[in-house]
């Protein structure tokens, strides 16, 4: 009985000295910030919220340090609009702009969840200027050529996953009418999260914590098991007493 409160009393400690950094998330996006913050050292868990989605916890005295450091990871990875989610639900007459416009959204989109995938890049915009073609021009010239432009940001610390040609190849074989030429790239390191206390995880029971942590819940365990000791004690001492007040009142043979 005494075990299984101390038990209680740690677990309860440990989901109220936690707090939320991320909330609304995809269960995919919050595995992949759980799987970052532990290599980092953080502890984290998640939990479902009523809606479905999942809310990433780190302990109280992370939250800043986590924050940073998945800034710096460029997580959570915003939503990207591919074909399929822009055009899900079409406007009931669409104009020429508005159908150019969410052709480039959607194209870009696509191009930089592509980009992001690759091991190294922690985030990935790409801005398209599609071709307008010119019906009066004799030789069939775009009145306006197809460019692109790609800002890539690196983990900190890691060298640069795809060079710059390649960039160029992908993203103008994924456009129209675009060359490689006309792609400019821009690529920059993430900023590096300031250096703070290192201490790693530990296990207690079920849980895994950060050694500060786990010294205040063992403090606190310990001072629940002498507690309930106590009043084990004051419970046996008060049965002996109201015993012996029974047996001087019971009248002899």
């Amino acid at each position: 009985m005494i075990r299984q409160g101390v038990l209680c009393f740690v677990v309860v400690t440990a989901l109220g000295c936690s707090a939320p950094i991320q909330h609304g998330l995809e269960e995919g996006a919050a595995n992949e910030m759980l799987t970052s913050l532990e290599r980092a050292g953080i502890s984290a868990r998640k939990s479902r919220d009523d809606d479905g989605a999942f809310t990433v916890r780190v302990a109280r005295a992370d939250v800043v340090g986590a924050i940073e450091h998945l800034r710096t990871q460029g997580l959570p990875r915003g939503k990207r609009l591919g074909l399929g989610d822009v055009y899900k639900q079409p406007s009931l007459i669409p104009t020429q702009t508005e159908e150019r416009a969410r052709y480039a959204e959607a194209l870009a989109g696509d191009v930089s969840r592509t980009l992001e995938n690759v091991d190294g890049v922690a985030l990935a915009r790409v801005h398209l200027v599609l071709p307008e073609l010119d019906a009066l021009s004799a030789d069939g010239k775009p009145r306006v050529a197809a460019q692109a432009a790609v800002l890539l940001k690196t983990r900190p610390g890691q060298p640069v996953p795809i060079s710059e040609a390649d960039v160029q190849k992908l993203v103008a074989a994924s456009v129209p009418g675009l060359l490689p030429a006309a792609v400019s790239v821009v690529v920059a390191p993430a900023v590096a999260a300031p250096a703070g206390r290192q201490s790693g995880l530990v296990a207690l029971g079920p849980l895994r914590m950060t050694a500060d942590s786990r010294n205040l819940l063992l403090a606190g365990a310990a001072a629940l098991f002498a507690l309930l000791a106590a009043l084990a004690v004051l419970v046996l001492v008060l049965a002996r007493r109201v015993a012996a007040a029974q047996a001087r009142r019971e009248p002899g043979p």
